[in-house]
């Protein structure tokens, strides 16, 4: 073997060693917790929704899970423990989709069977997505951490940035003697907002005042499979959980905004239906809070249309813990008619005549 052949293999031995030895620093540190929980000696700062979030659901320890769009994401799992003793994780996804979020939902359920109880907020303007409908294209999402395959965590393994920011950032922000993220603290948003009035009103565009629309066969159609695919065949085939399900509650603009588009009477139609056929399961427990209207009415729990304060999240769970805004099969139709009564006869203009 002449002296170039040598050279090139011991290049390339040498180069494998230096390949697999970064890609072992990100297998023991881990910072995705793609293989294990976070090591004891080190502080984890937890960050980042679709890349971190598959692996809680999979090794944390946990019986009960929140999730949900950002409207759930200032959600405390301290007291969420307290209220309902349990111990649970906070795993949001900012924008998610129902089918997102359902599928997450399948790997914890898959991944941990102690599972009692989930908490999750249903987005009310999606109940009339497609049932596919996701944030991103498909290519966004990081399908490698959440699937078995092994050969495809190479991507994982022995990607530049991963090592250099995350990996590497754990170890540097265990230095700085931060601590690992509490979920508690994880994807809330509330430091730095304005709330109320003035806060709306520099994001809000009025639209023109359309025609009112109502609910078509489509309509209808696409709000069964939605519900069908993403909300009821997990709880139809984990009839041992207990899904506590909210509609989340919307300012009195984003009402402002359906009753200008015309979506109003749609909206509430598609709600009606959607309660109807959500109540027909033991194992949900459905609560709206849209008949609470003087906090729908008070701007100063909004930050835009849709995002409450996380005091309105704490409430939430004071009145699920009480029964409070718990739909039955003997007051939703109430619920609704009140509901109808008041956006639909609410005075919109006088929001902005001043």
């Amino acid at each position: 073997m002449d002296k170039y052949k040598k050279w090139s293999i011991l290049v390339l031995i040498i180069t494998n060693f230096i390949l697999f030895s970064l890609g072992a620093i990100t297998i023991v540190v881990d910072p995705y917790f793609h293989y294990h929980i976070p090591l004891g000696f080190l502080e984890y700062p937890i960050d980042n929704e679709r890349y971190q979030n598959d692996g809680i659901l999979k090794h944390f320890q946990y019986d009960a899970v929140i999730t949900g769009s950002s409207m759930t994401q200032n959600f405390k799992t301290s007291e969420f423990d307290k209220i309902f003793g349990v111990n649970s994780v906070k795993v949001s996804f900012s924008g998610a989709s129902y089918k997102e979020i359902n599928e997450n939902l399948e790997r914890a359920v898959l991944a941990n069977s102690e599972i009692k109880i989930i908490l999750r907020g249903l987005d009310y303007h999606a109940l009339l997505f497609d049932k596919d409908k996701m944030r991103y294209e498909l290519d966004f999402y990081p399908i490698y951490l959440y699937d078995n395959i092994l050969c495809n965590d190479v991507k994982y393994i022995f990607n530049k940035t991963v090592l250099l920011d995350d990996t590497y950032g754990v170890i540097e922000y265990s230095k700085l003697g931060k601590r690992t993220t509490t979920f508690d603290e994880y994807g809330n948003w509330m430091e730095g907002r304005k709330f109320g009035k003035e806060a709306l009103d520099e994001l809000y565009e009025r639209p023109e005042k359309e025609d009112m629309l109502e609910m078509k066969k489509e309509d209808e159609e696409s709000l069964r499979e939605n519900l069908r695919q993403n909300v009821i065949q997990l709880a139809e085939q984990n009839p041992q959980i207990e899904f506590y399900l909210f509609f989340t509650p919307y300012s009195i603009y984003y009402w402002d905004q359906i009753n200008q588009e015309g979506m109003l009477k749609k909206q509430l139609e598609a709600e009606k239906l959607a309660i109807e056929i959500l109540l027909e399961y033991d194992n949900i427990h459905l609560f709206s809070f849209f008949d609470e209207f003087k906090m729908i009415c008070d701007l100063d729990n909004y930050k835009d249309t849709l995002h409450y304060s996380e005091n309105i999240n704490t409430q939430i769970l004071l009145w699920m813990r009480d029964g409070e805004h718990l739909l039955t099969k003997e007051n939703y139709q109430e619920y609704c008619n009140r509901e109808y009564e008041f956006y639909g006869n609410y005075d919109y203009n006088a929001l902005f005549s001043s």
